[in-house]
């Protein structure tokens, strides 16, 4: 009786968590767009983990539900309208001023960037992460995909909280959660 007690006072809180978080990350998925799945998650972070100060950096792939992405397709060039704050909130891509919100934080000074760009650019999603300096491995191809989305015409991109940019791609039925601070 000791150690099922023990069990559920340990068990219970920790799958609670477990299940905050899940909701959480769920949670950074504009409405009404409904996950299928969490295709890709790679969240660091530096520091204590709550203090003010520490440097967080993540990337995340979401898999839409096939109604989902039909959906978002079908708004066409509405989209940015029918997502929560409309279009003074979402963008549609091209991303068109990288210079703006970090895109190319490190241009003024090359020696700070991990590899090397030509001066005129197109805005990537490594770069946008590494805009403090803090990169993370991402796997070969997760990022390409997100670069084909902020590059190219179709997709809507929007900025948030805490350095922040949140990515509807409705040709490939993903959104991508990006954020460096």
């Amino acid at each position: 009786m000791i150690v099922i007690a023990g069990l559920l006072l340990v068990g219970v809180p920790y799958l609670l968590v477990q299940r905050y978080e899940h909701q959480l990350l769920l949670a950074r998925v504009p409405a009404p767009l409904e996950v299928a799945s969490v295709e890709y998650q790679l969240e660091e972070s530096w520091g204590v983990g709550f203090m003010p100060g520490d440097n967080e950096t993540g990337f995340v792939v979401y898999r839409l539900t096939n109604a989902s992405a039909e959906w978002a397709r079908n708004q066409g060039s509405r989209l940015g309208d029918m997502l929560p704050g409309g279009a003074s909130r979402w963008h549609p891509t091209p991303v068109k001023n990288a210079h703006d919100n970090g895109w190319h934080p490190y241009d003024h000074d090359p020696q700070m960037m991990s590899a090397q760009r030509a001066e005129q650019h197109l805005p990537t999603i490594a770069e946008y992460l590494e805009k403090y300096g803090f990169t993370i491995p991402i796997e070969s191809g997760r990022d390409s995909e997100a670069d084909q989305s902020i590059q190219s015409e179709g997709s809507f991109y929007s900025y948030g909280r805490g350095g922040s940019v949140t990515i509807v791609d409705p040709i490939r039925g993903k959104v991508y959660f990006a954020y460096a601070g």
